[in-house]
């Protein structure tokens, strides 16, 4: 797939089986759950080689990228250590680096390299828990101010753009070099469903389904190409918000959307500054 796609790809073999993940969809109700396979854990050795392919691509003038992005969660027996080593060696400084992760991220927090981290609002929770657990331990969500704890998360660790999401609500995008912070209101899908989805979908389902699985990672990838393509990064996150809520609207498979629907969502998004 990456070559019909031209991209240039490295990879890093291993003798483990291959996960799946298996997606359940409930058409009559909207549930959705998901059947995910067991990981093998990956040896010491097989860990280094991925270090230094990481290390080799940035370092590379020929095939150094704009940016690094380091999305979802590392497989057993790659540790956070071993990311933050390969960050820490990025020699442009016009190199980005965005992370969209959680676990075992601390490492790579501690390397004061991240430019743009998204996360969401149970994520962002769980990571300052674990740093100023008075304030953050056994809290959700709803009870806390998410611009603040953005802000102070990106703060602390040096990240110059923290975007927290929330689901169906309020989003937020928090500049700490300019100290500034937006909210982003997202638009009801199901009340807007007549506007938003055509007429064969509604034929064929009969209401609306939400397939939220994938959303998140849609909103990273169009906010990160789309900010690397110049768009100034509010107006990219709005975006990727936009095209995250249009892909719920497709229930199979995951992370597609239809752009009109997304430009359809932008229009609906209020975005403010708090």
């Amino acid at each position: 797939m990456e070559v019909e796609q031209g991209i240039n790809y490295r990879t890093v073999k291993t003798q483990l089986p291959t996960r799946t993940c298996t997606t359940c969809l409930d058409a009559s109700t909207g549930d959705m759950t998901e059947m995910i396979g067991v990981s093998g854990s990956i040896d010491p050795l097989t860990e280094s080689q991925f270090v230094q392919k990481g290390i080799e691509m940035l370092q590379d003038p020929q095939s150094a990228p704009r940016a690094l992005a380091l999305c979802g969660t590392f497989p057993p027996g790659l540790s956070g250590q071993a990311v933050a080593k390969i960050i820490s060696h990025r020699t442009a400084a016009n190199i980005l680096v965005f992370v969209d992760a959680v676990k075992d991220i601390h490492p790579v927090l501690a390397t004061r390299c991240i430019d743009i981290l998204k996360v969401n609002s149970t994520e962002v929770l769980s990571i300052l828990s674990t740093v100023d657990s008075e304030n953050y331990t056994a809290r959700s969500p709803q009870h806390i101010d998410l611009a603040q704890a953005a802000m102070k998360l990106g703060t602390m660790f040096g990240i110059g753009i923290m975007a927290v999401t929330d689901g169906p609500s309020t989003a937020y995008l928090a500049d700490t070099k300019e100290n500034s912070c937006w909210a982003f209101q997202i638009p009801d899908l199901l009340a807007h469903r007549d506007h938003l989805v055509d007429e064969t979908t509604r034929n064929n389902f009969g209401h609306l389904l939400l397939n939220p699985l994938g959303a998140g990672d849609t909103c990273s990838a169009v906010m990160l190409n789309l900010y690397l393509e110049k768009l100034d990064i509010v107006e990219a996150f709005a975006q990727g918000l936009a095209a995250a809520s249009a892909s719920c609207l497709v229930p199979m498979p995951n992370c597609i959307f239809d752009l009109s629907t997304m430009h359809k969502i932008r229009k609906l998004i209020t975005v403010t500054k708090v």
